[in-house]
């Protein structure tokens, strides 16, 4: 993804990022994962790129799941976040932290150039719907297409902003 890429503002240009993806499984008896981690980003820190490898081996030591990739989904700008950079910026930064120094995480701006506020449980239905239906999921060991799950990676302030009471 380029600047002039971030910088789109017209939903008509996006295109889901797939450069990281893999596309195929490698393990017959693992589920196929997708993590996603939705926020601010403003700016990202090591930190939220760090737990995206602790997820990703807790998942691989303690789980069923095979982690086909991960997404960093910045939010618009019409978050309206005191001090929130714009949502250009924040795609940027986030591309840069990722570009070098990770083979599987990837940076989707569809939410950060909504114009409207997008919640979280609609982002994660959009990426939903680009890996299992518009691309049909992906290809098991044995050759045949399967469902990838999508979970939410999140930090503390994100669940703090979804706590109904205070």
């Amino acid at each position: 993804m380029s600047e002039s890429d971030i910088q789109m503002s017209d939903p008509a240009d996006y295109t889901f990022p797939t450069s990281r993806l893999k596309t195929r499984q490698q393990y017959r008896d693992r589920e196929p994962l997708i993590l996603v981690a939705c926020g601010s980003f403003s700016p990202i820190t090591n930190l939220h790129l760090r737990m995206f490898e602790t997820a990703a081996d807790f998942c691989r030591f303690n789980t069923n799941f095979e982690i086909i990739g991960g997404y960093l989904s910045p939010v618009g700008d019409a978050y309206k976040k005191a001090g929130l950079v714009a949502a250009r910026h924040r795609l940027r930064m986030c591309e840069v932290a990722t570009e070098e120094d990770s083979d599987w995480l990837m940076v989707d701006p569809w939410e950060g150039m909504r114009e409207e506020y997008t919640p979280t449980a609609k982002v994660l239905d959009h990426f939903y719907h680009e890996v299992n239906d518009v691309m049909g999921g992906v290809e098991g060991v044995d050759g045949v297409k399967r469902p990838v799950r999508i979970a939410l990676l999140a930090g503390a302030d994100l669940i703090q902003t979804m706590v109904c009471c205070p």
